[in-house]
């Protein structure tokens, strides 16, 4: 299917949630925090970044910055247990490539669902209407 980035720095979730995209045919590429993360796309072609707003060593933030420089049409989704209005802020505003900010907990059924969905709307309607559609719809919910 499609060649993922995974950068998030809680073991147990990283195993977990690439284990349940594998399981469903994608390639993913582990990484541990933002460096890792912005390493692997250099070296490996990857079709979305998934990241974790706040990594040791470089946060997910950062990483989305350099990402939007050096792949300017690399996708990437926040996945992040802090929902709040100004972290969902700070991650549409890191790069243009922020196409969604997913919020913990989900199920991992419910996560590759939501994955899947979002690699096939880019490929339909393009990275920038999905983005716009779902930057409108976190940025309205008031916290």
């Amino acid at each position: 299917m499609s060649n993922l980035l995974y950068a998030e720095d809680d073991r147990d979730c990283r195993e977990l949630f690439a284990f349940a995209l594998r399981q469903n045919g994608h390639a993913v590429f582990e990484a541990l925090n933002g460096a890792q993360a912005v390493q692997i796309v250099r070296e490996e072609p990857i079709d979305l970044a998934i990241l974790d707003a706040r990594m040791p060593m470089m946060t997910g933030y950062e990483a989305a910055r350099i990402l939007a420089r050096e792949k300017p049409d690399l996708p990437i989704v926040f996945f992040s247990a802090r929902g709040l209005h100004r972290e969902i802020k700070m991650a549409f505003a890191s790069s243009p490539m922020v196409i969604d900010y997913l919020v913990k907990p989900i199920s991992p059924l419910d996560f590759v669902s939501r994955v899947n969905h979002i690699l096939e709307e880019c490929r339909i309607r393009g990275i920038d209407a999905v983005r716009t559609e779902n930057m409108s719809k976190e940025l309205l919910i008031q916290w």
